[in-house]
């Protein structure tokens, strides 16, 4: 079965969607569902949130109120009818806005490469500036996606962003184009935690149907990446500054796509804010995750917003390193493209595991392909070109591998989100949040890595990363094991 099938097909005509509380999973571990987990260990009060847990190995689930699960799960009958094309739509449409946000990314670089401002330090912060006003501004504009309607954010996030990149068009100085740049943030933080949360809501009634929607949703994320990436280079290298007008109307489609397409979900009985907080922050699954997903987005932050630059020709490369500053614009899109592809490849294998063993192990066997791409990045940046396609083997290996990671990252976190079916956007955020986060943490970092030993420093920033968020996914893999250990016990 295709990767979208499943996320697409329609229910059988008659059948009612099944009730979440009777079907989602943690982790696919013995078919233990959350709803039975948190009905054994805790009990709602009036606001939402918890009472402390019996258990010593594992803290409690946190939960919405009964009265507002069953009063949201009733608004959202109408988004889980309307599934394929809601789906449909809400996958194209983020494809056209990845298209638009990287395109415009890789074009900064480029244009202050042109420009004669080749500090990496300038690149890095300039490229992941937007990250900053999506941090800020996802947790807020979520909260009011599920509160006050979530097609309104849809449409609107996206119009924002091309207005960041029509003013991103005339900016002459970096200041200025990092402050364009800020409202490309707000469209994210407006457009993914919504959409997140409303391929959620859709899929709510089959873990089969969610893991393959979350494995389309990267899959499309990706490939909007992969023709960002392309288009990029072409685009740049024949109209320079006015690129970013290009990938401004990918911006406009976006928001047309929403606007036709996605059915009307009405605002919901949210939870109160610190029911919220408190599910994220106190001792349970999400932030038990939270330090891998940090560390991930770090790392691919640090390597998508800083690689390019070093790859383009037109400054001087440190001795002994063969890849620095060597090929043409175009030359590094085309790269990009090919490894983004390869990891919609990746994740076509690694949804039928994902399926089995759940999100929570499939995240722990995806990061050592991080281990993998970086030795053969390394050994190429320092190998003659008869082992080049040896080594070209080993990035491809790498990336295979390593592609499971986002799928079951957006598996695990809609399944948290069944806990809090009203506020689906508000914890869907905690993706934007930490893409946001660990993306700006790596891409500023990987610039002073780049500065001190170009290509070689971001190889070892990425190492250093990857491992450390291999450590914490065994903590998310023993918390899961506890809650299965306790669950059974009782």
């Amino acid at each position: 079965m295709g990767i979208l099938d499943g996320a697409l097909r329609p229910e059988e005509p008659g059948a009612p969607p099944q009730p979440v509380q009777s079907i989602v999973r943690v982790g696919g571990m013995h078919g233990v569902t959350l709803a039975e987990m948190h009905g054994n260990f805790v009990d709602a009060d009036p606001i939402g949130g918890v009472v402390p847990s019996h258990s010593v190995d594992a803290a409690p689930v946190p939960h919405a109120s009964k009265s507002s699960l069953d009063t949201a799960a009733d608004l959202e009958h109408e988004l889980i009818a309307e599934r394929p094309v809601a789906i449909g739509a809400l996958l194209t449409a983020t494809a056209l806005l990845r298209i638009g946000t990287v395109g415009a990314s890789l074009s900064v670089g480029f244009e202050l490469v042109d420009r004669g401002r080749v500090d990496p330090r300038i690149i890095g912060i300039v490229g992941s500036i937007n990250l900053v006003s999506e941090l800020i501004f996802a947790p807020i504009l979520a909260r009011f996606a599920d509160r006050f309607g979530r097609t309104r954010f849809l449409i609107g996030g996206p119009l924002v962003g091309a207005l960041g990149l029509i003013l991103l068009t005339f900016a002459t100085r970096p200041f200025w184009m990092a402050s364009s740049r800020l409202l490309e943030g707000i469209a994210a933080a407006a457009f993914v935690p919504t959409a997140l949360g409303t391929i959620a809501a859709a899929t709510s009634h089959s873990t089969k149907v969610r893991s393959n929607a979350g494995g389309a949703f990267e899959a499309c994320t990706l490939a909007g990446y992969a023709v960002g990436g392309l288009l990029s280079g072409f685009v740049h290298h024949w109209t320079h500054r006015y690129s970013f007008l290009v990938f401004a109307f990918f911006y406009v489609a976006a928001a047309l796509v929403c606007w036709h397409w996605i059915p009307r979900v009405p605002p919901l009985p949210v939870s109160p804010i610190r029911a919220i907080v408190r599910a994220v922050l106190s001792r349970g699954p999400i932030r038990t995750f939270l330090p891998a997903w940090l560390a991930t987005f770090a790392a691919i932050g640090a390597m998508l917003v800083n690689m390019p630059p070093l790859l383009k020709s037109g400054a001087a490369a440190q001795s002994g390193q063969l890849l620095a500053h060597r090929l043409d614009e175009r030359l590094v899109s085309e790269f990009i493209t090919a490894g983004l592809l390869l990891l919609v490849v990746g994740i076509a294998l690694w949804t039928p595991l994902l399926i089995r063993i759940g999100a929570a192990r499939t995240m722990r066997r995806a990061i050592p392909g991080a281990w993998v791409f970086c030795a053969g990045l390394l050994a190429l940046n320092h190998t003659s070109m008869d082992a080049t396609a040896s080594f070209v083997l080993v990035l491809v290996a790498g990336i295979l591998i390593l592609s499971g990671f986002g799928p079951a990252a957006v598996v695990y976190l809609a399944e948290c989100s069944e806990t809090f079916v009203a506020d689906r956007s508000a914890l869907m955020a905690f993706y934007t949040l930490t893409l946001a986060a660990g993306g700006l943490v790596g891409g500023i970092v990987g610039g002073f890595a780049a500065n001190w030993l170009q290509i070689d420093g971001l190889t070892a920033l990425c190492v250093g990363l990857s491992v450390f968020a291999f450590v914490a996914l065994s903590r998310v893999v023993s918390y899961e094991r506890a809650l299965v250990r306790d669950f059974d016990g009782d």
